[in-house]
């Protein structure tokens, strides 16, 4: 065990991150996860943190997640693990364009569970088709769009066929608002979401539900090396506060990510994990 603090975006660190600003900017990799230059694999592994006699103390590294990239970032392999364990490993294939073409799901690593098929007219997405391992369509998603507006309609169907869940979603492209209704044989659910960027630069989203779902957090990044979040409850009330600590290579990719946590209104941060991810490059000619 290693004593410690320092803290993330683990796993799905994969995810978003600002990046540090520079004059030239590296080339980004096809896909929706910041991920700049000649990357070859990625490798990251989490350690969390305990409290020992009131010291917060590192726990062990363990792997959270591999990819791999072909050399123009087209063909990409992602294998997910809990506790040592490979949950799924996924293989994406993009367009040289960087349109997500097909994404396959390999269950345990793998025996293929699923794959999903993008079409487009142009550039523009058109429709997502997911079909399980013996070619039956278990979901189809359609989008249209306009100016203003974008549809979002999924089906999804059981093994003979059958429709089992339905969902539509309009989003406001200018106010940045969303209504869904979701059907399905037990119940209707319907919500709204919204986002909205304040006077002071950070991020507000929000989303309520029929069913008591709710869920607001403002995300403020000033500092590319630093995003603070904060988590309310329908009362108004602070639920809780994250912090997340970067650091980035040359490449301006991240290399090491800390979470911290606050409850409420407390200023006082205490650690819960760290990613640490292992990137190789490849050479120029």
């Amino acid at each position: 065990m290693r004593a410690g603090f320092s803290i993330l975006l683990a796993l799905l660190s994969l995810s978003s991150f600002a990046q540090p600003q520079v004059q030239e900017h590296p080339k980004q990799l096809p896909g929706p996860y910041l991920i700049f230059g000649p990357v070859h694999t990625i490798r990251d592994e989490r350690s969390k943190f305990s409290n020992l006699n009131g010291e917060w103390v590192e726990g062990e590294r363990t792997v959270a997640m591999t990819a791999s990239y072909n050399e123009d970032g087209t063909k990409q392999e992602k294998t997910v693990y809990v506790d040592g364990n490979i949950i799924n490993r996924v293989e994406d294939s993009y367009s040289p364009d960087g349109r997500l073409l097909e994404t396959r799901v390999f269950k345990g690593g793998k025996e293929l569970e699923s794959r999903t098929v993008n079409l487009y007219e142009g550039k523009e997405w058109v429709e997502e088709v997911t079909y399980r391992a013996d070619d039956s369509v278990q979901r189809r998603t359609t989008f249209r769009r306009d100016d203003k507006q974008l549809k979002i309609e999924t089906v999804e169907y059981d093994n003979d066929g059958r429709v089992i869940h339905q969902s539509s979603t309009n989003n406001d492209l200018q106010t940045r608002r969303a209504r869904s209704i979701t059907i399905s044989p037990t119940r209707v659910f319907e919500s709204e979401s919204s986002t909205t960027v304040n006077t002071d630069g950070s991020r507000e989203y929000r989303t309520e539900g029929s069913g008591g779902q709710f869920r607001r957090q403002v995300i403020a990044s000033e500092n590319p090396r630093q995003e603070d979040r904060v988590i309310y409850n329908k009362d108004g009330t602070i639920k809780e506060k994250v912090r997340i600590l970067r650091e980035f290579d040359s490449h301006q990719n991240m290399i090491k990510a800390t979470w911290l946590s606050a409850t409420g209104e407390s200023a006082e941060f205490k650690p819960l994990w760290i990613t640490y991810r292992t990137i190789t490059y490849y050479e120029k000619n």
